[in-house]
C-alpha cells in the first residue's frame, strides 16, 4: 500500500471513531444546561467540521483513483443534511461514520484492524466508553426530574444497564430517560464487542514480523528460480 494511501487510512480511522461521540454532545445539547449546553453544541460543531474534512478528502481520493465514488458522495450529502442547524434527529446519521473505522475496503482491512486493535485503540474505546457512561448517567438524573435521582444514581443506572445486568431498582419514566437508556444498552454491546475481539485477535496473533517478511523472500525466490527455468540455459 502507498505511503499516502497508509496515512490517509490512519486519519481516517482516528476521525470516524470520534464520531461515536456525536450522542453524547447531542444530548448535552438538548437536555443539558448551562455550560453543559455548550459543552454540547460546542462539541457537536467540532465533530461535524472534523467529520466533514475527512469527508471531502475521501471524495477528492475516490475521484481521483475513479472507484467508489457513489459511496463518497453519499457520506457527503449525509454530513451535509447532518450539519449544526438540522434537526437531532438527522444529526444523528454522524454517528454511522464509525462503520467506517471497521469496514473500509478490503484492502486495508488489515491497516484498519491494527488501528482498532491496537494498544492506543482499547485506550481509546475504554476512555469513550467511561466518559459516556458518566455522562449519559449524569444526563439520566437530569431529565428524569420526577424521581430526584443524584448523579451518583444516574451513574449507578448507567452502569447497570451498560453492563446488561438491569437490577431494576431505577428504571426510566420518561421518553428523555428511555432514549438515554437505549444508549447506554448499545453501548455496552459495543464495548463488550470490541473489547473481546481485541482479546481475541491478541491471542490469535502467532505470525510474527520476521516470519512474515521470510515468507515473501521464500516466494520471490521460488518466482525467480521459475523465471530462469523458463528462459532456458542458453538464455540466463
Amino acid at each position: 500500500m502507498p505511503d499516502r494511501a497508509r496515512t490517509f487510512i490512519r486519519v481516517d480511522a482516528h476521525v470516524s471513531r470520534f464520531a461515536a461521540l456525536v450522542p453524547v454532545a447531542l444530548a448535552l445539547e438538548q437536555w443539558g444546561h448551562g455550560v453543559w449546553h455548550d459543552v454540547g453544541r460546542i462539541g457537536f460543531v467540532v465533530l461535524w467540521l472534523a467529520l466533514a474534512a475527512i469527508v471531502v478528502a475521501e471524495v477528492i481520493v475516490m475521484f481521483r483513483l475513479g472507484h467508489n465514488r457513489m459511496r463518497a458522495v453519499l457520506w457527503l450529502l449525509a454530513v451535509a443534511l447532518a450539519n449544526p442547524a438540522a434537526d437531532p434527529i438527522v444529526q444523528v446519521v454522524l454517528t454511522g461514520r464509525v462503520v467506517r473505522a471497521v469496514r473500509l475496503r478490503k484492502e486495508f482491512t488489515e491497516e484498519v484492524g491494527r488501528q482498532v486493535f491496537s494498544g492506543r485503540g482499547i485506550r481509546f474505546v475504554v476512555a469513550v466508553s467511561v466518559l459516556g457512561m458518566f455522562g449519559l448517567g449524569w444526563l439520566f438524573s437530569a431529565v428524569e426530574t420526577t424521581q430526584h435521582l443524584t448523579v451518583g444514581d444516574g451513574v449507578w443506572f448507567a452502569l447497570v444497564t451498560a453492563a446488561t445486568v438491569g437490577y431494576g431498582d431505577i428504571v426510566p419514566s420518561n421518553t428523555a430517560g428511555r432514549l438515554i437508556a437505549s444508549a447506554l444498552m448499545i453501548l455496552g454491546l459495543v464495548v463488550v464487542g470490541l473489547l473481546t475481539g481485541a482479546i481475541a485477535e491478541r491471542f490469535t496473533r502467532t505470525t510474527r514480523p520476521e516470519d512474515d517478511v521470510a515468507q515473501r523472500l521464500d516466494e520471490l525466490a521460488e518466482r525467480l528460480a521459475r523465471i530462469e527455468s523458463n528462459l532456458g540455459p542458453g538464455r540466463r
